[in-house]
């Protein structure tokens, strides 16, 4: 029996990877082959991100979500935030037409600094702001296999800033795109995007792909009263991919360049208008040492530039990673995981009156040593996971971030599991080294970096149980308890500067349901709901006014509804309802309810089109309180035409 692998009874469909073998190039056969995908066969969708390992859904000791390629197809999203619209436990909120705020378990906004992202184990989490600029990072959708949305601290194994949670996106392997794709999308929002891929192979030597995009996107309408947002568009990327497989050893090699023109202005009365350029390069080779074990060297650069015409200045980040992992199964019922990295920023900016960083150069260096040890004391019934992570930390020497698991599946179809962890986030240039004094937070304040900020924690306590209720029904529920120390706070350190201190704590607690149902063999219905509260407070009352930094960001409740049609074997119809709660008084957001529609037809064995209606019911609204340094926009209805040619 091969390692922590659960026997299960014969499944009565395909399984995930028998589909995949059998997957065409031609759209008609890839499609009617994911829309046999079971109530079963989703259950048994591959999770790396959890355990750093392969393991199934259904055995995955944690509060996990997966966005497959069937979802991102189906779904009719054209920006990655909008395609997690429908995962229980995380709220995406759009700012303009180019920004989001995308966060779990709390705390959202545009610089919401406690979700980790990652694209193939690649990080795009920005150490200046403590988040994502989604805007540079609109990646050719079809490109990706699934997307891994874990609650939950996740630091024991990818590092600090992991604490509400981990995105993985996990991009498909050259063997996986072969042939060639053009696709063309157009609507009243997304005024254009078109993008072209090849992919090809020799008999002895890697795969590949070579794939371009281009967008554009229109501008945005602004709240009652205030200026045009400015908010439109441009961007045009490159990349490439290689896989090779040969004996034992397996290897990868991926990059990409971007650049264009983001608009939005960074508050009300500034320019409109944006610049961003930027560069990947990732290795990665995998070598199986003996049966069960194998070592693993990854290293990347990444280089990102953003001008922002508002206030004069330019920043731009470097990074240099190198990481290695072991996994060894030491015996049938034992695992450990184990290995090492370093990670240098180098950080440069372009210092105007306005906004500055001091110094406006620096460097930072980031090691880290970690390891995991996964026990089977009662075999295909109980597994215990302990992880420990030490990792060297701006301001705070080695911060040791542990994490403790446990799962049972003694009960055939049924999962529980309980987690407990500490995480921790790192202070980032902007709290530690800003010098603003721009208009876009509080008229009248000058805003100061604190450069004795402290690395914000969180220790927390999870329960889940995961079943599959009958062939047609399955359910996964997430219990979760957060205490937060030293929170972020923006206070006034004298009559007309702010700064930033470590001067709040609190609780957050809530659940998360995800419900399917296979109502019959061309119907398939998908619903999530999401309960947030949370108690935040200043651990010292403040001499001067003061805020804890995203108080009431996040809806106390969240609720979506799918159904997914077959309509026959050439026309499909989706239909997504999502409800979403008003923030707290102090953000003084309405809360709203939207529509979503897809239909897709199947022209030929070559060809594709669909028709994509978003945001079609309720009045026009804004989906998140005004962020600093960025104009508050509302959600207009959007409709969408795509075709899609393989050839």
């Amino acid at each position: 029996m091969r390692f922590f692998r659960r026997r299960r009874a014969p499944a009565a469909s395909l399984s995930l990877s028998s589909l995949l073998c059998l997957l065409s190039p031609l759209a008609a056969a890839e499609e009617a082959a994911l829309a046999t995908l079971s109530i079963e066969d989703l259950l048994r969708t591959e999770v790396t991100s959890v355990l750093k390992h392969t393991a199934e859904l259904a055995d995955t000791p944690a509060a996990v979500t997966v966005i497959r390629r069937e979802d991102i197809r189906r779904l009719g999203a054209t920006t990655l935030p909008d395609l997690m619209r429908v995962v229980p436990g995380l709220h995406v909120a759009q700012i303009d037409n180019n920004r989001w705020a995308v966060a779990a378990r709390g705390f959202n906004g545009f610089f919401g600094s406690k979700l980790l992202v990652l694209v193939d184990g690649r990080s795009i989490y920005n150490a200046v702001y403590s988040g994502v600029f989604w805007d540079a990072f609109d990646l050719p959708l079809d490109n990706i296999s699934r997307i891994e949305i874990i609650r939950g601290p996740g630091a024991a194994l990818w590092g600090s800033n992991a604490v509400n949670g981990i995105i993985n996106i996990v991009t498909r392997t050259a063997q996986e795109t072969q042939g060639g794709l053009a696709e063309l999308t157009v609507g009243n929002l997304q005024q254009h995007k078109t993008g072209l891929r090849w992919g090809s192979s020799s008999e002895e030597g890697p795969a590949w792909r070579v794939y371009g995009q281009s967008h554009n996107r229109s501008e945005s309408l602004p709240v009652s009263g205030q200026p045009n947002p400015g908010d439109s568009s441009r961007a045009d990327r490159l990349g490439f991919r290689a896989d090779h497989n040969q004996g034992g050893t397996a290897w990868m090699l991926t990059g990409e360049a971007y650049q264009g023109r983001s608009g939005g202005a960074p508050n009300p009365t500034a320019s409109t208008s944006n610049d961003i350029r930027g560069s990947h390069l990732l290795g990665r080779i995998n070598h199986l040492v003996a049966s069960g074990n194998s070592l693993q060297l990854q290293a990347y650069v990444d280089q990102s530039w953003r001008s922002e015409p508002a206030s004069g200045s330019v920043l731009e980040q470097n990074v240099f990673d190198l990481d290695l992992q072991q996994t060894l199964d030491l015996s049938a019922n034992y695992r450990v995981i184990w290995g090492g990295g370093h990670r240098n920023y180098r950080f440069f900016s372009q210092n105007t009156s306005k906004l500055a960083f001091i110094p406006a150069q620096s460097d930072r260096n980031v090691s880290n040593l970690f390891v995991q040890n996964e026990w089977q004391p009662l075999p295909n019934a109980l597994t215990l996971t302990a992880g420990l992570r030490g990792e060297s930390v701006p301001n705070a020497g080695w911060a040791w971030q542990p994490n403790l698991r446990a799962m049972w599946t003694g009960w055939s179809g049924h999962t529980l599991w309980a987690a407990a962890g500490h995480a921790v986030r790192a202070p980032n240039l902007y709290e530690t080294r800003i010098d603003f004094n721009g208009s876009g937070i509080l008229p009248g304040y000058r805003v100061l970096g604190n450069p004795a900020f402290q690395p914000e924690k969180i220790y927390s306590q999870e329960l889940g149980w995961r079943a599959q209720l009958s062939p047609q029904l399955s359910s996964d529920l997430s219990l979760f308890s957060n205490r937060y120390r030293d929170l972020q706070t923006l206070e006034a350190s004298s009559p007309t500067t702010l700064s930033y201190f470590n001067n709040g704590h609190g609780r957050t607690y809530g659940l998360e349901w995800a419900l399917d149902w296979q109502a019959s063999n061309r119907w398939q219905w998908r619903s999530g709901f999401s309960y947030y509260h949370e108690d935040l407070a200043f651990s010292a009352p403040p001499s001067q006014p003061g805020l804890i930094s995203y108080i009431g960001s996040y809806p106390s409740r969240q609720l979506f509804l799918r159904a997914l049609i077959d309509l026959d074997q050439q026309n499909k119809l989706d239909v997504t309802w999502r409800a979403v709660a008003a923030l707290s008084n102090i953000r003084q957001t309405p809360g709203y309810g939207t529509l979503d529609l897809r239909w897709s037809r199947h022209l030929s064995k070559q060809a594709d089109l669909a028709v994509i209606g978003r945001n079609l019911i309720g009045p026009r609204h804004y989906e998140i309180a005004r962020q600093p340094f960025f104009q508050q926009t509302v959600v207009r209805p959007e409709v969408l035409l795509t075709l899609s040619l393989r050839f």
